[in-house]
């Protein structure tokens, strides 16, 4: 495997690895969340019996990670009573860095949630409305009148989207190709930015709005250009201000830094999801698996939105649209009382999946091509399957 723009980052301690174990809770017990519609349905685990077998579901979560050679960061939290913890390969493999809880990766999808969360806020101190249409952030676009906000975040716009997905053999995401020439790596974050959005805005639509549900990163993009507009500051600034710093999320913004993973083993057509502003408010959020933590923490401790925009963010936005078999929030996939972000791009994948009532948490960061996080998840929960109550 080889490194890429490690000779960019500066000099830093080695930071150890952190071994897969249970550990003493990181995440004090919180009281109840709001209820959502779905709350009643999901998974129950029987905890008692989870904690009696801790060390022979440690040892069976260690062998799957083994055996997937799985390579970034995981942790798992059942209950208050069970944590798994595991940090596997090289952060920066040039300066002998191994990967760890405090590791910052590109975080992918996960980003929506809290462009979802940001529209949210500012819908409550009333500096916009889910019912605006594009018209009044985006005047000269010529589908502005028929768009709405509340469409953009519940994936039913119509706009295209400006990376494609390939779902086929290996799920990978790639920027699309009318773009190629226009997005550059020594282009500034405002040159990148800016030739996305003029691609985004000449598209014609997909579909008419409201008829369809079909994921297009445009949509997501386009809500950090209203975040912009209805708070009067950066995107990156908006959330550092309300989400990160009250929070307490050190690691969590936009540029990377000494702690920030390389990419390893990343394709020549993918590499451009991470130019500068690329991902922007759709996928280009860099975090750590302690900050994920902290953030899940806060928004299921109403610390983040009022219980109304949390029911919001967390009912089926998308129930009365023909043929669609999927249930979306706002940023995130439902299932029950179960949320589930996931997504690679470039060299990196990342899930944060989590129940409402905060049951059970899962977080997967990896800098590795060939780990699979949706493989390791899914053979965990295999695992647990004999601990349902």
């Amino acid at each position: 495997m080889c490194g890429c723009n490690s000779g960019s980052e500066s000099e830093s301690e080695t930071e150890p690895v952190t071994q897969a174990s249970t550990v003493q809770a990181t995440v004090a017990p919180t009281t109840s969340p709001p209820a959502t519609p779905d709350s009643a349905q999901g998974v129950s685990y029987n905890f008692v019996a989870i904690k009696r077998k801790s060390g022979e579901i440690i040892s069976q979560f260690d062998k799957i990670v083994e055996t997937n050679k799985f390579y970034g960061s995981i942790y798992m939290k059942l209950g208050n009573d069970f944590e798994y913890l595991s940090s596997k390969g090289a952060a920066n493999s040039d300066k002998h860095i191994d990967n760890s809880i405090n590791t910052r990766f590109y975080t992918g999808n996960i980003t929506k949630q809290f462009t979802a969360a940001a529209v949210l806020m500012l819908s409550e101190k009333k500096k916009l409305s889910l019912d605006d249409t594009l018209e009044k952030y985006f005047p000269d676009y010529e589908a502005g009148k028929k768009i709405t906000v509340k469409q953009l975040l519940n994936m039913t716009s119509g706009i295209k989207t400006y990376v494609l997905h390939n779902d086929i053999t290996t799920p990978s995401n790639y920027l699309h190709g009318e773009l190629d020439k226009a997005v550059k790596e020594n282009n500034s974050e405002k040159e990148n930015k800016n030739a996305i959005l003029d691609w985004i805005l000449s598209q014609q639509l997909a579909f008419a709005p409201g008829t369809k549900f079909d994921v297009s990163e445009s949509n997501y993009f386009l809500l950090g250009e209203v975040i912009e507009k209805a708070s009067g500051m950066a995107y990156s600034d908006y959330l550092k201000n309300n989400i990160f710093t009250p929070l307490g999320m050190g690691s969590s913004g936009f540029i990377p830094d000494e702690k920030m993973a390389n990419a390893y083993d990343k394709g020549s057509n993918t590499k451009s999801l991470n130019y500068k502003g690329v991902g922007y408010s759709s996928f280009g959020m860099i975090s750590n698996v302690s900050d994920l933590l902290k953030w899940t923490d806060g928004l299921l401790n109403s610390q983040v939105l009022t219980p109304a925009s949390f029911n919001m963010m967390f009912t089926n936005q998308v129930s009365g649209v023909k043929d669609n078999k999927t249930a979306y929030g706002f940023g995130v996939n439902l299932n029950g009382k179960s949320a589930y972000i996931d997504g690679k791009f470039d060299a990196f994948g990342s899930i944060l999946s989590y129940n409402t009532d905060k049951s059970e948490i899962f977080i997967t960061l990896t800098n590795h091509t060939a780990s699979d996080c949706k493989a390791v998840r899914d053979n965990f929960k295999k695992v647990l399957e004999k601990y349902t109550a």
